[in-house]
């Protein structure tokens, strides 16, 4: 693609990966090439430690690609914040390694930029079946519920749209928060700021990934919501104990329901995050 200024270009596609080239490689296969440079749109790729030949793969097959290299593994809010930082688009378009975009996904992300809104495109399983989650908005204890298209509030970096100004002004993903809840957190702090949000059905990928947490994922997610919630939370005395309360209720409803299923492991690892949680927020606080 021919050198433009930062003004000039629509959109960045950042493209986050550690050690998954064969899924960065179906992921990069997937984009619209022929369209990117007449659209204003660059594609960066930030590998996170690789080991598995993904820069190789990168630099031979799509040397079209802006690739940022040569760090150590750190996670993917540090590596789309550094692929943020080497962005020329005023739409930065987020999307897993594990995903592949469909027909119309970028026009459809690009005709509802309008520089204010952040942008959920729609998630598919692998095979296009089946949506995973679909629109969602955040409660006031940061657990996502299902709502309808027009409600949501809250979407996934597996498909994920943020306006430039947006992800500067909150100073954009949270390294607290390296994996899990990142995307939810940075969608909370951009409403806060006074941004909207627009879930965008017609801006479809296809993920290999699975939104449902399994094993040691339940104790990250849950970990991470929680500190991420009693930071946002922290400025209010009344407002934070009213989140740390309603938050223990819906843990321990959550307890109940999985030990009536015997998910006896699952609940530790429940209870482990949430305690560590409330710890690190204490640490913090001192």
């Amino acid at each position: 693609m021919s050198e433009t200024t930062t003004e000039s270009l629509a959109a960045s596609i950042i493209v986050c990966s550690y050690n998954r080239c064969d899924d960065l490689r179906a992921c990069l296969a997937s984009l619209p090439w022929e369209r990117l440079e007449a659209a204003g749109v660059e594609v960066i790729v930030v590998e996170d430690g690789c080991t598995d030949g993904t820069v190789a793969m990168v630099r031979s097959e799509y040397p079209q690609a802006k690739l940022l290299s040569g760090e150590p593994n750190q996670g993917p809010s540090h590596c789309r914040n550094r692929g943020a930082a080497e962005a020329r688009g005023q739409l930065l378009l987020f999307l897993d390694d594990d995903a592949m975009v469909e027909p119309g996904w970028l026009d459809a992300m690009l005709a509802a930029d309008d520089g204010r809104t952040l942008l959920g495109g729609r998630i598919l399983d692998l095979d296009g079946q089946r949506e995973q989650g679909g629109p969602a908005y955040s409660t006031f204890i940061g657990k996502r519920l299902p709502c309808a298209p027009e409600k949501a509030t809250v979407g996934a970096t597996a498909n994920l749209g943020v306006p430039r100004a947006a992800f500067e002004a909150i100073g954009g993903f949270d390294l607290d928060l390296p994996y899990y809840f990142e995307d939810s957190d940075l969608c909370i702090r951009a409403r806060k700021a006074g941004y909207g949000f627009r879930y965008v059905v017609d801006a479809a990928v296809r993920h290999k990934g699975s939104e449902i947490k399994r094993g040691e994922a339940i104790r990250m997610q849950e970990h991470n919501s929680t500190y991420a919630m009693l930071k946002s939370y922290r400025a209010n005395w009344g407002t934070l104990v009213a989140f740390a309360l309603l938050n223990a209720l819906w843990m321990a409803a959550r307890l109940i329901g999985w030990g009536l299923r015997g998910r006896f492991g699952d609940c530790r690892r429940l209870v482990t995050g949430w305690w560590t949680a409330h710890a690190r927020f204490a640490a913090s606080r001192r």
